[in-house]
């Protein structure tokens, strides 16, 4: 199995605008040029050269070119599915936007991307996703450096940051989580403004809070799939999802597996296990 696979991928300019939108891969986004807006949650990037921007599967994002007489945005732009869980999980905590040390390689990489898919000789497809898979280990290893500690289980230790009662915040959204949480509520809490919030939740956390909330919300969910026999439509609700689809679609995009075939493989399959142990039902 593959680690990584190439949906699309290409160089191009960007004169049109899109809405806030998600899908179910990962899309990658390299400036080379140009002015405007990148949308990624509820977090604005005014548009810099050799930015890059990082989009994970159902992470709301939106483009919106500068002014009506400014050049063109000029792009790299990749979208791709990832298989390995351990990479999946990096690629999740390297962040929505960043600059690389040297954007050059990124650059070349997309370019020798885009020629061997022009020319399509035999084989081609592995070796293009070798060239993605190289870019993406990189990338992951000049952004987090060696292997950080579980977020949750580190940002719960803190009481404060920077002046911030981080401890008020995880209990609010503890008891809260299965609500809807905005950043408004939080940056309230908080007492600083929404930008600020999102920078110490990344510095604490390595996350952004909603991507923050969201995996509370998937553990919970996990839990009560394992652990009870409540309908996946009811702890779609009880865990703060908005609808089922939504749920579902997260669930699949970070699990790998739908929340029934999770279900199935955790809680189901262990105790079908158990009662074949000695031949007989312990019930």
């Amino acid at each position: 199995m593959n680690e990584c696979s190439i949906l699309w991928c290409g160089k191009y300019h960007q004169n049109w605008e899109n809405e806030l939108h998600c899908h179910n891969y990962f899309q990658m986004v390299g400036i080379l040029s140009g002015s405007g807006t990148v949308y990624v949650d509820d977090q604005p990037y005014e548009i810099e050269k050799e930015q890059v921007f990082l989009l994970c599967p159902q992470q709301l994002h939106a483009i919106h070119c500068g002014e009506k007489n400014a050049a063109p945005l000029k792009m790299l732009d990749v979208k791709f599915t990832v298989a390995d869980p351990a990479l999946f999980e990096d690629l999740v905590r390297v962040g929505d936007m960043f600059h690389l040390q040297d954007f050059g390689w990124f650059v070349r990489f997309f370019d020798k991307i885009i020629a061997e898919s022009a020319q399509q000789r035999p084989y081609y497809y592995s070796i293009i996703s070798g060239y993605l898979l190289e870019m993406l280990v990189r990338i992951v290893r000049e952004r987090l450096g060696q292997p950080a500690a579980a977020p949750e289980e580190e940002a719960l230790r803190v009481a404060t940051f920077k002046g911030v009662d981080v401890a008020a915040l995880m209990q609010y959204i503890d008891f809260n989580y299965s609500r809807i949480i905005s950043l408004e509520d939080l940056s309230t809490l908080a007492g600083v403004n929404k930008t600020t919030l999102i920078s110490i939740f990344k510095e604490v956390y390595g996350t952004t809070p909603i991507r923050y909330i969201n995996r509370i919300r998937l553990r919970k969910a996990k839990e009560l799939l394992v652990n009870t026999d409540t309908s996946v439509s009811e702890i779609a609700d009880l865990v703060g999802f908005q609808s089922i689809h939504y749920f579902s679609r997260f669930f699949k995009a970070k699990e790998n597996c739908t929340p029934m075939e999770y279900r199935m493989r955790n809680g189901q399959s262990r105790y079908f296990s158990f009662q074949r142990q000695g031949g007989s039902s312990l019930w």
